[in-house]
């Protein structure tokens, strides 16, 4: 009983992130967001068959794994996504500055954000019912609040 405690203990000790320290939101010290184009027809247009995101995703591993080290975070077995602060598809850059390790373990996580990216972008490029500048404005503030604007709920 006592060596499984102290096992136990150990194991405890070792993770390098308890559920509380995994960011939910960036830090806007570490991402403050990049914005690499505020031109809704480049953003929501289609190019060669490629979306803006696909036209412009270029996060390499050392990207992500200065990420991870800008916020201490030892990946491990927690799962994360290195998330871009303001997503690509709404005119986002693919910038150290603009990522952030983002939990999906925790709630909200990076799933809600998602839903949330799916959303505004739908509204921004279909619909037309949102501005640019208002979806990037979402994303580059506390995108938490962004959710229960858009969908009434808190995620």
């Amino acid at each position: 009983m006592i060596r499984t405690f102290a096992i136990l203990a150990a194991i405890l000790v070792a993770i390098p992130a308890l559920a509380d320290d995994l960011p939910i939101r960036p830090d806007p010290t570490l991402t403050p967001g990049v914005i690499a184009s505020t031109d809704e027809a480049e953003v929501c247009g289609i190019v060669d068959g490629k979306t803006y995101s696909q036209r412009h995703r270029l996060t390499t591993a050392a990207m992500k794994a200065e990420v991870f080290k800008r916020y201490g975070i030892e990946k491990g077995g927690r799962p994360f996504e290195v998330d871009h602060r303001l997503e690509l598809s709404l005119g986002g850059a693919d910038d150290v500055r603009n990522l952030w390790p983002e939990a999906g373990a925790t709630h909200p996580n990076f799933h809600d954000k998602d839903r949330l990216e799916d959303r505004v972008w739908r509204m921004v490029c279909k619909e037309h019912s949102m501005s640019l500048a208002d979806g990037q404005a979402i994303f580059l503030g506390d995108w938490i609040a962004g959710y229960q604007k858009i969908f009434g709920i808190a995620p």
